[in-house]
């Protein structure tokens, strides 16, 4: 019988994805899908493993079937929320982003259509693993960073960490030397969308801005549930739809 622990299985789905990963302009869609979904996985797993070494029976979604052998684990989303309200990790903005783009990349690539650009998947798979690797070696005293680096076959690693950190150092600059107005962008998650330009300065996504017809702020078009046939932002989008559960007029 072959068994993984949780760092084991995370550190077995972090080598697959470093088998698809060639220098960088190297790899092809299928090459940054398999990337993408073992990152996510490598993210979910680290968190549960922090939620196991609190008690073994936070790693469960329903805390109370604990030790039950045929209870489910907690999900991405739920575990993240417990590292915060159980662990008291507080999170940057810029950790938070990486977890959304690891959470919804996978989300995308599993349960519907997946397209990505080579400038946009570097970025991305960049911020992933900057962050899996500050997680795991801040939380967790795996120290992965120092000595995967270090050997031989991980070097490759270290073009798209570096690749990322010289992106969002530039996309800042730029963005603070011509006041760039800039909002959040949909697939790296960082305040580095161009709303002139509608390309995001850091994962080079590019796609429709619109004005939102109640508070008169732009929105990217995926943002949002309704998109363009609604023309309301996210939070006014929010807010329509809470008023009208709760039989309000917003």
């Amino acid at each position: 019988m072959h068994k993984f622990n949780l760092i084991e299985n995370a550190n077995d789905s972090l080598e697959h994805a470093i088998k698809h990963m060639g220098p960088v302009n190297k790899n092809g869609v299928g090459d940054w899908k398999r990337i993408i979904v073992d990152f996510a996985h490598v993210v979910e797993l680290l968190f549960k493993e922090k939620l196991r070494q609190t008690h073994s029976a936070f790693v469960f979604d329903n805390i109370d079937k604990y030790p039950s052998n045929d209870a489910f684990t907690v999900g991405a989303e739920k575990v993240f929320k417990r590292l915060q309200k159980i662990c008291n990790i507080q999170f940057s903005k810029e950790e938070i982003s990486a977890i959304n783009t690891a959470r919804e990349k996978r989300n995308e690539i599993e349960h519907f259509e997946f397209s990505i650009t080579e400038h946009e998947a570097k970025a991305l798979v960049g911020q992933v693993l900057s962050f899996i690797f500050s997680f795991a070696d801040e939380h967790l005293n795996l120290e992965w960073k120092a000595s995967h680096l270090k050997d031989g076959k991980w070097l490759i690693l270290r073009q798209y960490t570096e690749f990322y950190d010289d992106l969002l150092r530039k996309a800042q600059e730029k963005i603070d030397a011509n006041e760039i107005y800039v909002i959040k962008c949909t697939s790296c998650h960082n305040e580095t969308f161009d709303v002139d330009e509608e390309a995001c300065l850091v994962c080079g996504h590019s796609e429709e801005v619109l004005e939102c017809k109640w508070c008169k702020e732009p929105y990217i078009f995926s943002s949002c549930e309704y998109g363009e046939e609604a023309q309301l932002c996210p939070s006014c989008e929010w807010k329509d739809g809470y008023a009208a559960a709760n039989f309000e007029k917003y």
